[in-house]
């Protein structure tokens, strides 16, 4: 199933296998489905067409994907095609293309769905790509199958045609998964359509041995699919390939696929274990679900030093501990530490003292914490829980004398580190400002009142940026300057949730900031991006929409007698508790503008 774009090439490797007979070609360019009218069509597959529609009223570009028509006549195949609506329709997740509606034109079926604009796997990974990529991709895949999982569905088709690759924020790739015509939902409710026996569905390219012959299908077929999919991406070949379907299903039956670094050199050893178990013959030999497929490919990355220097101890003490503790330690790259801990770690990115005991004897340094490994964490990464830091001592004597007490070298004098710069008075004016800024929320980072428009969200960050880039290029204290690095960090977070209309939506309702809101729906928020913001905003705080229901009851039933204040009070008290719900906002809104005397909004 295509969006944007045009056809792929067949996928390296991949043996091609025919489509169910489409019939003569027709043009759909023109007419209208519902309110919206064909613009182009973008492929067309055994099912159905792909079309890229416009909104004959908003111009919203929508995909409609349409049955074939000499399709629609067969009552089995109408089933299948209206089961993909009905999983899109159970399956919400950022990694799965969304449904809009489902509806039938002169008897035929079609699905309006998100239109993406990018490519897919099939036309992006036309050769090899690099291991960090894959894993990056690999792990959204994995999310997708999740979700699907998490309702009982097996999508049994996966596959680089079927997986779409659409910009993400940072130059990352985001991934969406597509077409659901051929899963299973295992928990079958009566009548819902089932596979005829004998009936082979799926690319043989990507089938588990289960699905080849005649074995149950669940979950764990996917992660095999997934394993396939991994290994492709990495080598660019299959694990089986062959002159037909069959020879190829004699390979997932019965033959032992290479491992993918003894193809392509420079693929970690880690990652290749990874894909081997989940391409295991048998089901309960491969990954139990998508998260624990996941979690391996997210550690496989970790380089593995053959050689690791030896374990040493440090002496350590950061601000609001009791006193200094004794942490054994390990060097992870060149100025990184990490230091072992069953108790409460010091936060994330706060200053810690050490004195390093090394074979040639002790130094003293200072550096940041940089991440933190729960206990949950190391139990399935086997290593022991604690927090890492980054060195802030970046001179060429530290460095001098590091090397050599880490050689053990006694003998040779160390030279005296340079003497500390002192503090900047005229930058500590400005930096105790930014301090107070961030001990608060977003908001109170970039010093903005909680409706700010999107332009003021702009202007402050690029304010307070050059406010502190200024400041870097002063002589701070190392302290000083540490302060300068983090309040930039925070700024950008701060801008990165409060820019995007739709993050900053989910964030706003998390502090119930209903103006907020409202100012995000003014700067663009669709009615669609609302209700997927507030889908999720109701599963982490289930329960908030029954109680935002009785406020709002209480709302209508206070201004059906006229008592309109009362009633704006109760709106907004549902608001506060479901500040997502859209009905709530128009009844808010409506009213407010009727106190104020103004016309009501659209």
């Amino acid at each position: 199933m295509l969006y944007a774009g045009t056809p792929p090439p067949e996928s390296p490797g991949v043996t091609p296998v025919a489509p169910l007979m489409a019939g003569a070609a027709e043009s759909l360019v023109g007419q209208e489905f519902g309110r919206f009218r064909v613009v182009r069509e973008l492929g067309r597959g055994g099912m159905g067409t792909v079309v890229l529609a416009e909104h004959a009223l908003i111009q919203k570009r929508v995909a409609i994907k349409v049955l074939h028509p000499h399709l629609a006549q067969e009552p089995e195949l109408v089933s299948r095609f209206l089961s993909e609506a009905r999983t899109l329709t159970l399956v919400q997740h950022e990694n799965v293309v969304t449904l809009y509606d489902l509806d039938a034109r002169d008897g035929r079926p079609f699905l309006v769905m998100e239109y993406l604009e990018g490519q897919n796997l099939a036309s992006f990974a036309t050769e090899p790509l690099a291991p960090a990529l894959v894993v990056e991709l690999m792990m959204q895949v994995c999310d997708a199958l999740g979700a699907a999982h998490a309702h009982g569905i097996v999508h049994r088709d996966l596959k680089p045609a079927n997986v779409f690759l659409v910009p993400g924020t940072g130059g990352k790739h985001r991934v969406k998964l597509l077409d659901f015509g051929i899963a299973k939902l295992l928990s079958r409710p009566v009548g819902q359509m089932t596979t005829e026996v004998g009936v082979l569905l799926g690319t043989p390219e990507f089938m588990a041995p289960e699905q080849c012959g005649d074995g149950a299908v669940d979950a764990r077929t996917d992660i095999y699919a997934a394993g396939v999919l991994g290994y492709l991406l990495l080598t660019g070949q299959v694990p089986f390939a062959g002159r037909n379907a069959a020879e190829v299903l004699i390979g997932h039956l019965q033959k032992t696929p290479a491992a993918p670094h003894t193809l392509r050199p420079g693929v970690p050893q880690a990652l290749s274990r990874v894909l081997l178990r989940a391409l295991a013959k048998r089901p309960e030999d491969r990954f139990a679900s998508a998260a624990a497929l996941r979690a391996a490919l997210e550690t496989s990355l970790v380089p593995e030093a053959p050689t690791a220097p030896p374990a040493f101890t440090a002496r350590v003490r950061w601000d609001g501990s009791s006193a200094t503790q004794d942490l054994r330690c390990e060097w992870v790259g060149r100025m990184g530490l990490f230091l072992q801990m069953e108790g409460a770690p010091p936060p994330v990115l706060s200053d810690v003292s050490l004195v390093l005991r090394l074979p040639g004897g002790e130094l003293s340094c200072s550096g940041e914490v940089v991440r933190h490994v729960t206990v949950e964490q190391a139990r399935a990464w086997r290593m022991q829980p604690g927090f890492g830091v980054q060195l802030r001592d970046t001179g060429p004597a530290f460095h001098d004398a590091l090397a050599r007490l880490k050689s053990g070298d006694r003998k040779t004098p160390l030279t005296p580190p340079p003497t500390p710069a002192p503090e900047d008075p005229e930058a500590e004016v400005i930096l105790q400002g930014f301090r107070r800024r961030l001990a608060g929320d977003h908001y109170a980072v970039l010093e903005l009142p909680r409706d700010a428009t999107a332009e003021a969200v702009r202007t402050s960050t690029q304010r307070a940026r050059g406010s502190l880039e200024l400041l870097k290029s002063r002589p701070l204290s190392a302290s000083q300057r540490a302060q300068v690095d983090r309040t930039l960090e925070r700024l950008v977070l701060a801008f990165q949730t409060l820019g995007p209309v739709e993050r900053r939506a989910e964030y706003d309702a998390a502090l119930g900031n209903v103006e907020g809101i409202e100012r995000c729906l003014s700067a663009g928020l669709t009615v669609t991006m609302l209700e997927q913001c507030r889908r999720r905003f109701l599963a982490a705080n289930p329960g908030r929409d029954g109680r935002a229901a009785v406020h709002r009851m209480s709302g209508d039933a206070l201004a059906s007698v006229g008592r309109y204040a009362e009633a704006l009070a109760a709106y907004e008290q549902a608001l506060r508790v479901d500040p997502l719900d859209l009905e709530g906002l128009k009844r808010w809104r409506a009213l407010k503008s009727r106190l104020r005397g103004a016309p009501s909004p659209k």
